[in-house]
């Protein structure tokens, strides 16, 4: 477990990704990982712009591959509503075209889900602490 004073409390993630396996694999690491996280989940394209607009967490983790929605598209809409939202991208497939597309579309960071459990506390951590800090009411200071 990392501790505490190393991640700000009570901050929300937003993960989309549409294999129920994985998200449980991705949500219950992180929870374990970095104490008072909330994630939020989406299973695809539609709730995942829905919950940004609504709950606009500071974090998103996207999948590229959604059933209704191509993940990196899906980053720059997230984007252009919340400009300071920090995409990282989790995702199975790997190449340069993938990444330079991802990061073009405003990503934070890319990373393969093969290289998770080495890679994305790491990001994490930079995202979270990157991210402006909020009032109760979700408003940044």
């Amino acid at each position: 477990m990392v501790g505490t004073g190393q991640y700000p409390r009570n901050m929300e993630v937003l993960l989309v990704e549409d294999r129920g396996v994985m998200r449980a694999l991705l949500r219950d690491f992180l929870q374990s990982s970095i104490p008072g996280l909330v994630v939020i989940e989406a299973a695809n394209g539609a709730r995942a712009l829905k919950i940004a607009r609504e709950r606009r967490p500071q974090v998103v983790l996207m999948d590229i591959n959604l059933p209704d929605a191509n993940g990196i598209e899906l980053t720059a809409q997230i984007k252009a509503m919340q400009p300071d939202a920090r995409i990282i991208i989790v995702t199975g497939l790997n190449g340069s075209a993938y990444v330079e597309r991802a990061l073009a579309a405003g990503a934070f960071a890319y990373v393969t889900k093969d290289k998770i459990y080495a890679e994305l506390l790491p990001l994490m951590m930079s995202a979270l602490n990157a991210a402006p800090a909020r009032n109760p009411d979700g408003g940044a200071v």
